[in-house]
């Protein structure tokens, strides 16, 4: 009996060796067939007799067993979503479990003889397939039977306790096989195939970390020497700048991105059924984690670096410290959940441990949040003080300040100060839509146009005072100072001008705006800035389409010598020994035609601006609808550094240009024949003060934002009110041209005036070429609309009259003529 239980024994040790290399090969992705054979190959008696050996796991109480543990996985695997069958199911996994813990503490016990292991090796299989079922019915379980199996009640504790157990006989196990695998391994790798195939894998993971190691070092010295090559290559500035904040994203993430790219090449490397290994599997994860956590810490020391405060200005050291110390630990505290959560999931799953780790770091998160609030307390104190110095919030946080309580009330003025943001963040949201500020003033109207006393003929409109007249004129203004204060981006002007100044850098402002929208006016607010340098403006008032006519207008302007205005080179190599100066040109649309393959004027003005370095600053004005054709035909002005788009004034902005013009005149305003008496709950100078804000709202409605046009029809809105003796203004509601008068123009007439709008201005000459039809017919059309009053005549140059552009927009928007 000794005898055979010794070669039983052996037997069954050789089999222990064939699986441990099967594991490897395995590990290592090489065929299992070889290797197996080549470890163990026991002959055909033997292996019977190991088969006898291990009949233990096939007899009948066992397979019973089985029968009931296959049909609960399948049961569990059909159970329908948040039904009662799930939690009827969940009760028969958890009694077999329970059934089979003393059958996996027998095995520990008699794990010494071959017979024991081979019983433990079926119990925990089979509790590893019911585990599973469990945290599958879990996540299937009602809300509330869910909640109670999750608890802190019996059946959480129940839950608890079968986690525990299976964390525990997963860690026997392996302190059982610690030496016999190591054992087995060794015996293993003595075979030439799993040698071969792990010193192919160790070498694909040594190849990724040597790449990553280079790449590390290096990528700074291989960006620095690739920039001046993508330079030379790409030469559009748009490009340029766009390629500029690549780079510096990228020099930003690079050692983190590298990190990533390393475990992710790692991992792959590996093979698929090595890294399948659950082991293998949580550490990929736990370093996935580390290395999105340095990606973010990295993005935020980039973000501290570079976010402006709401002034303008960089945040404060201490400020960024601050932030960087609060957004650190936060990602810190996102780390250690992370894995937390993922070295749970790994040794339990989804169960009662799993959820009791989300619960904990919901905790956490209160805690965390509790310790960023002490962090800043004073600044929010500071913050809350500043929007609100009276009330009882603000009394309250004046007083607390030092006070252990004083906590409690930070909170609550952190919360009122996030409620204001999102409450202002709604409201610019939702008077952000067109359609919010069109019914409000829309209604308004309506209810203005049903009183009998508020319509008028426009033929009635009163004729205003010079004196009024001349402080609403529609004119740009020569003095800026004199009525115009809004200039946006002028600030972007004055930084690139400073540049300029002491570099040899191009300097080159494109000033970018509708008709009526302030650009000649923004263009001498521009020039007042650029003191004490020398200013020359350039007088585009006519169409130039050749280059020789762009040198002959800036020699004209700039006194160049007779062979200075030879070519572009002999031009561009005369201004370049000037002086510096600004050169100030407005209407730059007049360098091309639409609709002609004419560009040589517009090509020639970019080769003088690209090569004038650095004498020469080019501060230009082009109109909308120009520029617009200029992208779409040509991809934008690229030589421009800098470009300002106006865009539309807000309803605050045009009521204080409105108002401070007005009462700069020396009148005043009164709202009194606009009030509405339908309300008289509020006093009478509270609903005019209403009125006026829903006044400006109209007006500003129909102008799009124009200053000009919000100008035309104010002055066509007020009437002196001479009966009282005073210099009063007495508003009323402003007539609208009739856009059915555009209706009735033909297509040729239609598409004349199209062609105006899309140049800005135009000659009847102008208007035929671009067109490509007789210049009779334009002719005529274009007289047609100046006689409507549709667009004016400036000595042969054509252009939408003030009163009619909000209609002609419309119209032409409608006609799918321009884009809105």
């Amino acid at each position: 009996m000794d005898g055979q239980a010794r070669r039983r024994e052996g037997i069954a040790r050789r089999a222990r060796g064939a699986a441990a290399a099967s594991l490897l090969a395995v590990a290592l992705g090489y065929p299992m067939g070889g290797i197996t054979a080549a470890a163990a190959t026991p002959d055909a008696a033997e292996a019977e007799a190991a088969a006898d050996g291990g009949a233990s796991c096939r007899d009948a109480a066992v397979s019973a067993r089985r029968g009931r543990v296959e049909q609960l996985v399948v049961a569990a695997r059909l159970s329908p979503q948040g039904s009662a069958e799930a939690g009827a199911l969940l009760g028969q996994v958890m009694g077999e479990l329970r059934a089979l813990q003393p059958e996996i503490e027998a095995g520990f016990r008699e794990a010494a003889a071959p017979p024991g292991v081979e019983r433990l090796t079926c119990a925990l299989e089979e509790a590893e397939r019911l585990d599973a079922a469990r945290v599958l019915l879990l996540s299937r379980l009602p809300e509330g039977m869910r909640e109670e199996a999750l608890g802190p009640g019996r059946a959480g504790i129940g839950q608890l306790r079968a986690e525990l157990f299976r964390i525990g006989a997963r860690a026997r196990w392996y302190r059982l096989h610690r030496d016999s695998a190591a054992q087995e391994s060794r015996a293993a790798l003595r075979d030439p195939f799993v040698v071969t195939a792990l010193a192919y894998r160790a070498a694909l993971v040594v190849a990724v970390l040597a790449l990553a190691l280079i790449v590390t070092r290096r990528r700074r010295r291989w960006m620095d020497a690739a920039w001046p090559l993508i330079l030379r290559v790409v030469r559009r500035a748009r490009a340029q700048r766009f390629l500029e904040s690549a780079r510096s994203i990228l020099a930003t993430f690079s050692g983190s991105l590298i990190l990533l790219a390393t475990i992710w090449g790692v991992h792959r490397a590996l093979g698929p059924d090595a890294a399948a290994v659950r082991e293998v599997e949580l550490a990929y994860e736990m370093l996935l984690w580390y290395a999105l956590y340095r990606l973010a810490l990295a993005g935020m020391h980039g973000w501290i670096a570079r976010r402006p405060s709401d002034l303008g200005a960089p945040v404060g050291e201490a400020t960024s410290r601050k932030v960087l110390r609060s957004l650190r630990a936060v990602g810190r505290f996102a780390l250690a959940v992370g894995l937390l959560v993922a070295a749970v999931e790994a040794a339990t799953g989804r169960g009662y441990l799993y959820n009791a780790a989300l619960r904990a770091a919901s905790l956490g998160a209160i805690l965390l949040g509790w310790v960023l609030i002490r962090w800043w307390r004073g600044d929010i104190s500071d913050a809350y003080l500043r929007r609100h110095d009276e009330g009882t919030l603000a009394s309250a946080v004046r007083k607390t300040r030092v006070r252990w309580y004083g906590f409690f009330v930070a909170v609550v003025a952190l919360l009122s100060l996030v409620l204001a943001r999102v409450g202002r963040a709604a409201r610019r949201a939702l008077l952000g839509f067109d359609l919010t500020h069109r019914v409000l003033a829309f209604i308004f109207r309506k209810r203005l146009e049903r009183r009998a006393d508020s319509a008028r003929p426009d033929g009635l409109a009163q004729e205003l005072p010079h004196d009024l007249r001349a402080h609403l004129s529609e004119e740009p203004l020569l003095d800026p100072t004199t009525g115009l204060d809004h200039y946006a981006g002028l600030d972007r002007f004055k930084a690139s001008l400073a540049a300029w100044k002491d570099s040899r850098r191009i300097g080159s402002l494109l000033l970018v705006g509708g008709a009526g929208s302030g650009k000649t006016t923004w263009l001498a607010a521009a020039e007042r800035e650029a003191a004490p340098v020398p200013v020359v403006r350039v007088a585009l008032d006519r169409r130039q389409l050749t280059a020789a006519d762009v040198i002959a207008t800036l020699g004209n302007a700039l006194d160049a010598p007779p062979e200075a205005r030879a070519g572009v080179e002999t031009f561009t190599a005369w201004l370049r020994v000037q002086p510096r100066r600004l050169l100030v040109l407005d209407d730059l649309e007049h360098l091309f035609l639409r609709g002609l393959e004419a560009w040589g004027a517009w090509e020639a003005f970019l080769e003088i601006v690209e090569r004038s370095v650095p004498s020469t600053f080019w501060l230009c004005a082009i109109a909308d609808h120009p520029y617009r054709y200029l992208v779409f035909a040509r991809g934008g002005a690229t030589v421009f550094r800098t470009i300002v788009h106006l865009a539309p004034w807000s309803e605050q902005r045009l009521g204080e240009l409105l108002t401070a013009r007005t009462r700069a005149s020396g009148y005043s305003i009164s709202y009194e024949d606009l009030v509405m008496d339908d309300d008289e709950s509020t006093e009478r100078a509270q609903r005019e003060l209403r009125t006026e804000r829903d006044f400006t709202r109209l007006l500003w409605d129909y102008a799009q934002g124009c200053p000009r046009v919000a100008l035309h029809f104010w002055q066509r809105s007020l009437l002196v009110d001479d009966a009282r003796g005073e210099r009063r203004l007495r508003v009323r509601l402003f007539r609208t041209p009739d856009e059915d008068e555009l209706e009735s123009l033909s297509e040729l007439e239609r598409f004349v005036l199209a062609s105006v709008v899309w140049h800005d201005s135009l000659t009847t000459d102008e208007a035929a070429r671009s067109l490509g039809v007789d210049a009779l017919p334009c002719q005529d059309a274009l007289a047609k609309m100046v006689e409507l009053g549709i667009v004016d005549d400036l000595r042969g140059r054509h252009r939408v009259t003030t009163r009619w552009q909000r209609a002609v927009s419309n119209y032409l928007v409608r006609k799918h003529l321009i884009q809105p």
